[in-house]
C-alpha cells in the first residue's frame, strides 16, 4: 500500500472538536522535575472534514527516546506529517472520527467516500476514550467501545463510526515491520 496521509493543515478543525492540553515535563535549573510546556496542541483536519481530526501529541525519531536535551516541541508547525512514525520512532495522537453519515455518504445514504484502507510501519495501540467505532479488517469487523484497547499489528486497516456521536481515540504508533 502506497503512502497513507489524510492530514491537511489547508482546513481549520471545527470549534466543536476536543481540544488536547499536552504538559510535558522537564527538569529545571537545580535538578527538580517541573512543568515545561502546557499547551493546547493543535489538531489537523483529514479527509477535508472540519470534525476530523487528528492532533498529535508527542514524536520521537529514535528509541531509546532522548530525555536529556531540552524541550523543544517535536509536533510543531503545519509542515508535512507523516501518519505513521519512523522506524526507531513513536507518534502518540489523539484522533476523534466524525460519524460516518456526516461525511462518507451522501443525502440519499450513497457511500461518496470509501473507508480509508491502510497500513502503517508500526505496532499500534488504540484505545477507545469516548464514543464507539468499528475496527473493519479484510477478513473480520469488530465494534469498540470505551475502554476497548486493539493492538494492530501493520495489518491492511479501517475505522467506521457507524454511530450518531463522534468517537474519540488514542494511539501510540511505535516504528516496526510489516507482517510477511
Amino acid at each position: 500500500m502506497g503512502a497513507y496521509n489524510p492530514f491537511s493543515a489547508d482546513v481549520e478543525p471545527a470549534a466543536t472538536t476536543r481540544k488536547v492540553r499536552r504538559l510535558v515535563t522537564g527538569v529545571n535549573a537545580e535538578g527538580r522535575s517541573t512543568i515545561v510546556d502546557d499547551t493546547i496542541v493543535r489538531g489537523k483536519v483529514g479527509h477535508g472534514m472540519p470534525t476530523y481530526v487528528a492532533t498529535d501529541v508527542w514524536r520521537t525519531e529514535t528509541s531509546p527516546a532522548d530525555n536529556t536535551s531540552p524541550f523543544t516541541d517535536p509536533v510543531a508547525g503545519d509542515g508535512p506529517r507523516s501518519v505513521g512514525p519512523s522506524k526507531n520512532g513513536t507518534v502518540f495522537r489523539i484522533l476523534e472520527l466524525p460519524p460516518d453519515q456526516e461525511w462518507r455518504f451522501d443525502a440519499d445514504s450513497k457511500e461518496i467516500k470509501p473507508l480509508a484502507f491502510h497500513t502503517t510501519e508500526s505496532i499500534d495501540y488504540a484505545i477507545v476514550l469516548s464514543g464507539e467505532i468499528w475496527a473493519v479488517l479484510d477478513e473480520t469487523e469488530v465494534l469498540m467501545t470505551a475502554g476497548d484497547v486493539l493492538v494492530q499489528r501493520g495489518t491492511a486497516h479501517a475505522w467506521a463510526n457507524r454511530s450518531q456521536e463522534p468517537c474519540v481515540l488514542a494511539f501510540v504508533l511505535i516504528g516496526g515491520t510489516l507482517p510477511s
